[in-house]
């Protein structure tokens, strides 16, 4: 048995007619009645009754048309699959959250594609729990979010860096001089969150719940250029990491009364094969924190 004769055998079935079979298939009759009578022979079993002109399934025919209707559609899957890691040969996709990229991305990525030039590394910027979605939906091959138990529980996990949320003004700020701030005496301040695909939007907005605060949505943004645009104007605040916030002069950090610590991570999904560029990149990276460890143990000795 073939997967040619199951493929002819299908093709009959579905017409009824070895004629319009061949027709459909672009053989000679005569070359798939010759098919029909090999499996015949070959299972000791009769496919066909003829019936008014019309081809019509046995007993035992029936039970190989669904048999052959399994095989021929995980081949077809195979297939495609097959392709779609020929097509994505020498390319990853990742999901990366805005304020994420800015610190955390660009050396990883230089450092990337100075060791693997010939791989297209795509980064699509998304909020952190947009980026979850896109995994799970098989849109990118990985993702960088914050580390809570959802994602402990539903995914592969690789620790990339820990960091702290800051709440951040521009020098001309009236709390631009304060050592410390706690989310209730930030009642009255105008604040600029990130989206709501962004963990961080929903994690500030719980903790201003808990000490039963409202606060004054000024803007959502998931631009950072955009958000310290505003800053600069000395009359409002935003939640950021600290590495981001450190980038610019002419920002502020401000640490929360109770320091809040967040844990990045790359995500990959448990139920989906990666293919092997992706696995190169996880073990690229796991290398490139471990380097950069050393490098910062040595300083510190």
């Amino acid at each position: 048995m073939k997967l040619l004769q199951m493929r002819y055998f299908q093709t009959v079935c579905r017409y009824g007619s070895i004629t319009k079979a061949a027709e459909e298939l672009f053989v000679s009759q005569p070359t798939i009645s010759f098919c029909l009578k090999e499996l015949e022979e070959e299972f000791g079993v009769k496919l066909f009754h003829r019936r008014h002109n019309r081809l019509q399934l046995t007993v035992e025919g029936q039970f190989f048309l669904d048999k052959v209707n399994y095989i021929l559609q995980a081949v077809d899957s195979l297939s495609t699959q097959m392709k779609d890691m020929g097509n994505n040969h020498n390319h990853v996709k990742i999901a990366v959250p805005a304020m994420i990229s800015t610190f955390l991305f660009p050396r990883m990525f230089n450092a990337y594609t100075e060791m693997y030039p010939q791989v297209e590394l795509e980064m699509l910027e998304t909020g952190s729990l947009q980026a979850r979605k896109l995994v799970d939906a098989n849109s990118v091959d990985l993702g960088i979010t914050i580390l809570d138990n959802f994602v402990s529980d539903s995914y592969n996990v690789l620790p990339l860096v820990s960091t702290e949320l800051v709440f951040c003004v521009s020098k001309r700020h009236p709390l631009a001089g304060r050592d410390r701030i706690s989310f209730k005496e930030l009642a009255d301040e105008r604040i600029i969150l990130f989206k709501a695909d962004s963990y961080q939007n929903i994690f500030i907005k719980r903790a201003f719940s808990e000490v039963g605060v409202d606060p004054k949505i000024l803007l959502y943004s998931s631009q950072l250029y955009t958000i310290k645009e505003f800053l600069s104007y000395g009359t409002a605040g935003a939640f950021l990491y600290r590495q981001v916030a450190e980038m610019d002069k002419d920002l502020v950090c401000i640490p929360l009364d109770q320091a809040i610590i967040q844990e990045i991570v790359l995500i990959w999904s448990k139920s989906s094969s990666l293919y092997s560029d992706s696995e190169n990149f996880i073990q690229f990276v796991k290398q490139f924190h471990y380097n950069n460890q050393e490098a910062k143990n040595e300083y510190l000795a």
